[in-house]
């Protein structure tokens, strides 16, 4: 946990500053686009990301492993993969309009994560191993592609909803054609997937040769939900393979995969469970806060 006066808050605080100008230029230039400008969107979002990251690096380095120890870290790590993602995507793509839809809520979330700060949940297994650094870092990729295909659903049934309305203003000129935003909604389904898989395959041998999870990994409440996003992902890439299953029943069910990502996400992590975070770990807290003078450090 990390002391609120501390430098490394601020830099997440300042990112969070940072992220808040960027949403309101960034939905303010779809509607008012001579009023807000892009370019500074532009510089908003990538000094905020360098701030978010530079806090992950930092925290990344006193931990001496993935910023995933505590649930604050896990939260912090997994929206900066979302932003890094969205801003790859809108430069590659030329999509301006897709950081609008993805910083609010990019914002919203990492505000929200400021109150996990003093959360006293922590894993509790050694997190400096082979397999589970194959284990969490296809998957927290996996999980952030899954959070774009969500967005472009949203911004496809938006564009829908324009169209059927025939409401054709500012926000429906910025969004791409109905064509675009459901070969892109594909096009990261099917990054996320072989991420997502290598990363189940990868904890599933961590979990067999370490024995954390005992003899019955399978029913591990974590194990299951990623077993269940899978079977969900793997369903829209088998239907899509069909002609009729494309546009509105994709975006459909893909935020209804997006659902079961965030309760695999987060579900487990508030349980308690081996899985997750548990309390009781204060190593987060000695390494960043500063220890009071006149007290003694317990070793267990």
């Amino acid at each position: 946990m990390i002391n609120l006066l501390s430098p490394i808050q601020y830099i997440f605080i300042v990112a969070i500053v940072l992220y808040i100008l960027d949403s309101v230029w960034e939905v303010g230039s779809l509607f008012r686009p001579g009023t807000f400008s892009k370019r500074l969107s532009n510089y908003f979002i990538l000094t905020g990301l360098s701030f978010h990251c530079a806090f992950l690096i930092v925290v990344s380095i006193r931990s001496g492993t993935l910023p995933i120890t505590t649930l604050f870290e896990s939260s912090t790590f997994y929206l900066s993969l979302i932003v890094l993602l969205s801003v790859i995507l809108k430069f590659l793509y030329r999509l301006q309009s897709l950081t609008p839809f993805v910083m609010p809520i990019v914002t919203g979330f990492s505000i929200a994560s400021v109150a996990l700060v003093r959360n006293d949940l922590a894993l509790t297994y050694n997190l400096k191993t082979f397999w589970l650094f194959a284990h969490i870092i296809p998957l927290f990729l996996g999980y952030a592609s899954f959070t774009i295909s969500f967005i472009f659903s949203i911004m496809y049934l938006t564009q829908e909803r324009q169209l059927k309305k025939k409401s054709f203003g500012p926000l429906f000129e910025s969004l791409p054609s109905l064509e675009t935003l459901d070969a892109l909604m594909w096009k990261t389904i099917t990054l996320g997937f072989p991420l997502l898989t290598i990363g189940l395959v990868a904890g599933t041998v961590w979990a067999k040769t370490s024995n954390i999870l005992g003899l019955l990994w399978y029913l591990d409440p974590k194990v299951t939900l990623g077993a269940l996003t899978w079977l969900i992902y793997a369903a829209i890439l088998h239907l899509r393979l069909g002609a009729s299953f494309h546009g509105t029943k994709v975006a459909i069910v893909t935020i209804a995969g997006f659902v079961v990502v965030i309760l695999t996400f987060i579900g487990p992590f508030l349980m308690g469970h081996k899985h997750g975070y548990e309390k009781g770990s204060v190593k987060f807290e000695q390494e960043i806060a500063p220890e009071p003078p006149g007290i003694a450090k317990v070793k267990s």
